[in-house]
């Protein structure tokens, strides 16, 4: 027995020897204060518990007799604090998620290495804000965007950013996939209350690909009083989806609103600039110790741009490609890139020279005539028409050709007819959508 089961024994003794002071029996003795645990000493104050809500009643009582006994065995200073078992075990247990917190936050993904261009700077400048104040202006804070643009390194920099500034920060990242399983286990475990806990206790709470809980409704309603909780008592929330809020089907109306209650910023497409600057970072992470060609890097910035997942597929597979073939300090050039992607990527066919000739040609074989019939004077209708489209093409694809110089072209017509002929196709093409079709058709093959 330690000292500290000791000294309460010793109390216990003292009080029944002082029953008939206190007016109380040998059977309420035996049954309410034996199952009585000294459970955890903190500085000056005890933690006691008890078996029963209707044992802690009856006790509470006389708490201050046993108090003042046991000051004078230790001869300390202590506060007793009586509890229920339930309660203490209850309480311990929600400490213990606090201590085994995990913030599931990257530390790679910051702020240092997020590069920011026009395409992102407005939600690069709203996620430092709410990073250096959480939860005074911006709660919560929506970004949406399309995949692979930086809404999750974005939230995980936030985290680190606040956690950098202040250690004791509880921060944590997750996704709505995540969410939705860790409460469908804890509902499993019966530990919905240690669930709640953690979720109500986080300063700052970055949650990804919200669209995810769409459809699931008792996710969803936890996931709603857990926001309100958060937002009443001035946390951060900051929220990530591929849509913004009031495009998120499936989603209630009521977390909509919430969503919207805050600031919503979105991310675009990287423009070249920002792409190129993606890849140089990239390229500076990566400790890429031999020379790629400025036009190298216009390419990959040109032609794989959809995201910066892409950016960076496009230059592990270059640099791959350059460990396999080349030569460590030859320089990558516009050559070899094109070698590393010819499987994926196809050089465009070089444009045909458009020509009167060549137009004729196009409109004559889309309507199954010869160029000779459309030079003729036949006034067919189907070669008038054809003979109309391809004087208005003339005209329109072709720079600094006169009308003179197209009537010649079209078996030496005067100017007036092509200007006429012209002006009916500008006005069919307004009204009829079949011929707007064969127009655009035509131009298609041609350009």
């Amino acid at each position: 027995m330690n000292n500290l089961n000791i000294d309460w024994q010793k109390t216990l003794n003292i009080f029944k020897s002082k029953l008939d002071e206190f007016h109380i029996d040998k059977i309420s003795f035996d049954s309410f204060f034996t199952t009585l645990q000294v459970r955890d000493i903190v500085d000056n104050d005890v933690t006691m518990t008890i078996d029963t809500q209707w044992s802690l009643d009856f006790v509470s009582t006389y708490i201050d007799n046993l108090e003042e006994i046991y000051n004078t065995i230790t001869n300390g200073h202590y506060h007793l604090t009586l509890v229920t078992e339930e309660d203490y075990n209850k309480a311990t247990s929600q400490k213990n998620v606090l201590l085994n917190f995990e913030d599931n936050l990257n530390p790679d993904l910051t702020f240092e290495n997020f590069v920011v261009g026009n395409s992102n700077r407005i939600a690069q400048n709203a996620s430092l804000a709410v990073a250096m104040k959480p939860g005074i202006s911006y709660s919560p804070l929506f970004i949406h965007s399309n995949s692979g643009l930086g809404k999750t390194h974005l939230l995980n920099a936030i985290g680190n950013y606040a956690k950098k500034r202040e250690p004791s920060t509880k921060v944590l990242f997750t996704t709505s996939e995540n969410f939705v399983n860790e409460y469908i286990q804890s509902l499993s475990n019966h530990t919905i209350e240690e669930f709640n806990y953690k979720f109500r206790h986080i300063d700052i709470l970055l949650i990804d690909d919200i669209q995810f809980m769409a459809t699931k409704e008792s996710s969803s309603e936890i996931f709603f009083n857990i926001f309100n909780s958060l937002i009443s008592n001035k946390k951060q929330i900051v929220i990530t989806s591929d849509k913004p809020p009031r495009d998120l089907r499936g989603m209630e109306s009521r977390l909509v609103s919430r969503f919207s209650s805050g600031l919503t910023v979105s991310i675009d497409t990287p423009e070249f600039e920002t792409s190129k600057a993606i890849l140089r970072k990239k390229i500076e992470i990566e400790n890429v110790d031999y020379p790629i060609a400025e036009e190298v890097l216009d390419f990959i910035a040109s032609h794989f741009n959809t995201d910066v997942r892409e950016l960076e597929g496009s230059l592990k597979r270059l640099l791959f490609y350059k460990l396999i073939c080349g030569k460590k300090s030859d320089t990558i050039d516009l050559n070899f890139a094109l070698e590393a992607f010819s499987d994926t990527y196809t050089q465009p066919a070089q444009k045909k020279e458009l020509t009167v000739s060549n137009i004729k040609k196009c409109v004559a074989d889309y309507y199954n005539l010869t160029v000779t019939q459309i030079n003729s004077k036949s006034r067919t209708s189907s070669i008038i028409v054809a003979r109309h489209i391809a004087m208005y093409l003339v005209r329109d694809l072709i720079d600094d050709i006169s009308f003179i110089q197209i009537g010649h072209e079209f078996g030496g017509r005067d100017h007036s007819t092509v200007m006429k002929a012209c002006s009916k196709v500008q006005k069919k093409l307004e009204k009829d959508m079949n011929y707007r079709q064969a127009i655009d058709d035509i131009k298609k093959k041609l350009v």
